[in-house]
């Protein structure tokens, strides 16, 4: 505890000094009002059955942005009836509805430096609906992240508290954190970097993993080793990758690579056990001409990427995802957490692949269209290896006998109605073939379930969302 005060203690005195030598003179003040309304299906709906079908709620959210040269403050409060999570004071006091933050947190900007600090949505630094470090899928962490840029150098170092739950097996389950580094080299329009995090447990912020500069894998190796004695978290996890982009006024193209783990025996030791890959990859390109603005997505990931590790009886909790399960329950029914909400990294995790194309029209560019295809296989990103004590040698996947596929069409309206009052339209459309169902797993030492796609279970997705935002300045 005395630890982790004084960690906190260095770290938001930089936030002091930050604030002293930045200097600002005009402000913006932003308010922001919201409320939608949807009927049908949901995320919720595809992983649980019929339990959230043709189902109608009301959101509402509020958001406040305040803005200088040099200093943002932004918060978004947002409140729901749809039912999917508890809530003690809903029914009784609220109508059914419960409150939720969508986000809070500032950004301070001065020079080459940019901090920021809050309850944020995280961003990956390629631009992407499949970016694999961090999700495109907005789930709000805590966190605290520091990057320097000056035009051909770019470094960022982020801390983000993946949970930590008030119940649970023990501390190394409760309490987990991850640090994202990016190290990046500019050339013109066209960027390469390299990539790492280290997901570790039992504690809630590592001082060296955030200020040391060093790629973490150096920082983990050194430390569990001992100089002369161990220091640090036994139990963390290393993620590393490299990314390329470039960027103009008419395209956008990236490439990314993810590797979790990497089977260096088939050319060091081929006569020695093959332990399985663990990567995932993702590219896209986004064109901007006459007839409108069209991008092209790709990605995919080898089966046991993500997933925490489990060896000899000892069960590790180093997973990238944001929670140690996907399941609680809802009024005494166990409800499946969808697995997009649980990934911190790329969001559909692993043993799948996933395609997408969007479009906006030039002659109206209100409209945006997409069609998404994923093939899912057998995935279960809390428990290392599935069913099985140990894993199947070699690298895997999608070699499932029964694969679930989704293919979802979206289209989204937008029109300005008058100055601060803007009116949306969205309807999403698709099927989803032997769709995945929770299977209880008892064979192995983590008895945690895995999700598997069931032949024959069909299903439609329809959905429908009506909103308007109403913004006004001061």
């Amino acid at each position: 505890m005395e630890e982790r005060r004084i960690d906190f203690i260095i770290l938001f005195s930089i936030v002091f000094l930050f604030l002293i030598i930045s200097q600002s003179f005009i402000f913006a003040l932003n308010l922001s009002t919201s409320a939608v309304f949807h009927i049908g299906d949901s995320l919720f709906s595809i992983y649980n059955n019929d339990a959230f079908n043709d189902s109608r709620d009301f959101r509402f959210a509020v958001i406040l942005l305040h803005s200088s040269d040099t200093f943002h403050f932004f918060g978004s409060i947002g409140a729901k009836n749809d039912g999917v999570f508890n809530d003690p004071f809903s029914n009784r006091y609220y109508a059914g509805f419960y409150f939720l933050i969508n986000e809070g947190g500032i950004k301070l900007e001065k020079g080459p430096l940019k901090l920021i600090l809050g309850k944020l949505h995280q961003v990956d630094v390629i631009d992407s609906p499949y970016s694999l470090f961090i999700s495109s899928f907005p789930v709000a962490r805590n966190q605290f992240s520091l990057t320097y840029d000056d035009g051909s150098f770019f470094y960022t170092t982020r801390w983000v508290e993946l949970c930590n739950l008030k119940n649970g097996l023990n501390v190394y389950e409760n309490l987990r954190s991850a640090n994202y580094k990016v190290y990046a080299l500019k050339f013109g329009k066209a960027r390469f970097g390299y990539q790492d995090v280290a997901i570790y447990v039992g504690k809630n912020f590592d001082f060296e993993y955030f200020a040391n500069p060093v790629p973490s894998f150096f920082v983990q190796y050194v430390n569990f080793a001992g100089r002369p004695y161990p220091e640090g978290l036994g139990e963390t996890n290393f993620i590393m990758g490299f990314f390329f982009d470039y960027s103009d006024d008419m395209s956008y193209l990236y490439a990314q690579v993810l590797i979790d783990d990497f089977n260096a025996n088939r050319f060091l030791h081929p006569d020695s056990y093959q332990n399985p890959d663990k990567i995932a990859w993702s590219m896209g390109l986004k064109y901007t001409g006459g007839f409108g603005e069209l991008g092209l997505y790709h990605a995919g990931a080898t089966k046991y990427t993500f997933q925490p590790s489990a060896e000899s009886d000892n069960q590790r909790y180093y997973g990238y995802t944001y929670y140690p399960d996907f399941v609680y329950s809802k009024d005494s029914t166990d409800v499946i957490l969808p697995l997009e909400m649980l990934y911190a990294g790329y969001k559909y995790g692993e043993n799948n692949m996933a395609f997408e194309v969007n479009y906006k029209p030039s002659i109206l560019p209100e409209l945006k269209c997409s069609l998404e295809f994923v093939v899912l296989g057998e995935r279960s990103p809390v428990n290392p290896w599935n069913e099985r004590t140990s894993f199947l040698p070699g690298t895997h996947f999608l070699e499932d006998p029964v694969k679930e596929f989704r293919m979802i069409s979206t289209f989204e309206y937008t029109k300005t109605i008058m100055h601060g009052l803007k009116i949306n339209t969205r309807v999403s459309a698709g099927y989803i073939w032997n769709g995945s169902v929770l299977v209880p797993v008892d064979t192995d030492v983590v008895k945690k379930p895995v999700l598997r796609p069931l032949e024959g279970n069909n299903f439609p997705f329809l959905s429908l969302d009506l909103s308007a935002t109403f913004s006004m300045s001061f």
